[in-house]
């Protein structure tokens, strides 16, 4: 497994953009990402993910999340790259497999 969390200097209202985008497209759920949180920060947003592989999150990010947020918000955003990401190892995780929180 691979695991990260990732500080977006960007407003809260872009993640929101870029969900409803990928929800759209019918690619807001990678059958390789095991879990997804975001929350709210003084500079943005933070983004924590829990992957089968790192090969799967680098694929789905040059395939699917940087084309939507270029298209949303602009070649700027996207062109210095991510931002730095916070890898972690994991020694647990445990989700209940009956609830599922939109």
């Amino acid at each position: 497994m691979y695991a990260f969390s990732i500080d977006v200097p960007q407003p809260v209202d872009m993640y929101e953009k870029v969900l409803t985008a990928l929800r759209e497209a019918g690619q807001d759920q990678p059958p390789e990402r095991i879990l997804h949180l975001a929350v709210p920060t003084d500079g943005g947003f933070r983004v924590t993910e829990v992957w089968e592989s790192h090969e799967a999150v680098d694929l789905y990010g040059d395939e699917v999340m940087r084309p939507t947020i270029e298209r949303i918000a602009g070649g700027d955003v996207v062109a210095g790259g991510p931002p730095p990401s916070q890898e972690f190892t994991l020694l647990g995780l445990q989700l209940r497999r009956d609830r599922v929180v939109p």
